[in-house]
């Protein structure tokens, strides 16, 4: 045989085991798990609001706390469409209804506070109240706690008294209003959504009067704010000299 011919047999030979030749294993490392990051929660998430988007900015919205206040919603001729849910997603619905906020014929908003709003979220409620509906003016209806009047309250003696931002001072008070005084005694205080709203409003310049009344589920005839509301709305006057009812709690209170 020819050398030229050993040689290249030699060298293909060589070749040939290295291209066949089995790489060598590597053995797996086991991969690190992924650690993942949790962004930083919100203290508090913020309130969601349904809005009905067909109706135009109202000119006075009414917030219904009192439960004086809000048996007048019974009495009206006809049930007012709601216009917005305003939901605290924090709180359990079982034990916090939603504000529900019904639009009335005059076109004024009737926020209904059905359920107490503790008062680390009062002022996110009352901020999303304002800055979402935006009323031109506002009229809270609220009770007087015994426990912050400084001076006596009698079981059977209606008081009522108002408190106001500085626009609405300067016009003389808001819708129904207008012809209560301001609370007295001073020093008396008032906290809560209520409270809320008109800081709420005062900070915006906006017009708005809360007006607080005592006792807490009296009928909404011995009050001349009640009264006055109650004929914006359409209420029958003999519905208004009505007890307030519906509650275990305030039917003890006519007995």
């Amino acid at each position: 045989m020819d050398i030229s011919r050993r040689k290249h047999r030699r060298s293909s030979r060589a070749h040939g085991g290295r291209r066949h030749r089995r790489a060598a294993a590597v053995p797996l490392l086991p991969r690190r798990p992924r650690q993942l990051r949790r962004s930083p929660a919100a203290p508090h998430t913020h309130p969601r609001r349904l809005p009905n988007p067909s109706t135009p900015a109202p000119r006075l919205l009414i917030v219904l706390i009192s439960p004086t206040s809000l048996a007048l919603l019974a009495h009206l001729p006809t049930p007012p469409p709601l216009h917005a849910l305003l939901l605290l997603p924090e709180l359990s619905l079982k034990s916090h209804e939603p504000i529900r906020v019904y639009l009335h014929p005059s076109g004024a908003l009737l926020a209904a506070v059905h359920s107490a709003v503790p008062a680390h979220r009062a002022r996110a409620a009352a901020k999303a109240l304002v800055s979402k509906l935006k009323p031109e003016e506002v009229l809270v209806l609220d009770a007087v706690r015994s426990d912050a009047y400084r001076g006596s309250l009698a079981a059977d003696e209606p008081v009522e008294g108002k408190l106001e931002t500085r626009a609405a001072r300067r016009q003389g008070g808001v819708g129904a209003a207008r012809g209560v005084a301001a609370l007295a005694p001073p020093g008396s205080v008032v906290d809560g959504l209520g409270a809320a709203v008109l800081a709420e409003c005062e900070i915006r310049g906006k017009a708005a009067s809360m007006v607080v009344t005592w006792p807490v589920a009296a009928r909404p005839a011995e009050f001349g704010v009640m009264r006055r509301v109650a004929a914006e709305l359409g209420v029958d006057p003999a519905k208004v000299a009505a007890r307030v009812s519906g509650r275990p709690e305030l039917d003890s209170l006519y007995t």
